[in-house]
């Protein structure tokens, strides 16, 4: 449990940094340009922050069952599209249930949608103010 939770601790930090990194380009880019296409190049930055969070954690959850913290329930095996996916359903905080974690790894899926809450609303803050820049432009 404690090796899971340790794991999740990383993968959070790690998330957030690069999240607010990829953000503080966006945030940048706008100071410099408000047009449609500034806008559009902010918001292909925020869904590739997005993706990079997932990867993160679908590494995470691929090293963590190597570890033996447990595993998923689904046959017969995951492979790094089925782990891209389950993070990335489980970052959004969506969570369809078509794959789980089971034993410890269930911290790490709970981490993670915890993570995913937060960093979809800084997200949010960025489209809010690149919609106020735009109206003042």
């Amino acid at each position: 449990m404690i090796t899971a939770l340790l794991l999740a601790v990383f993968l959070f930090l790690a998330a957030v940094a690069s999240h607010l990194a990829i953000l503080g380009v966006g945030h940048r880019l706008l100071d410099r340009r408000r047009d449609t296409l500034g806008k559009l190049a902010v918001s292909l930055l925020v869904l590739a922050s997005h993706f990079l969070v997932a990867i993160l954690f679908a590494a995470g959850f691929w090293l963590g069952a190597q570890w033996g913290l447990g595993g998923f329930d689904k046959a017969p095996s995951m492979d790094w599209m089925d782990y891209f996916y389950f993070s990335l359903i489980n970052v959004t905080t969506l969570g369809l249930g078509d794959i789980y974690p089971t034993e410890h790894l269930r911290v790490l899926a709970g981490v993670e949608a915890l993570t995913g809450f937060a960093l979809i609303s800084c997200s949010a803050q960025l489209f809010w103010t690149m919609m106020q820049k735009g109206e003042k432009a």
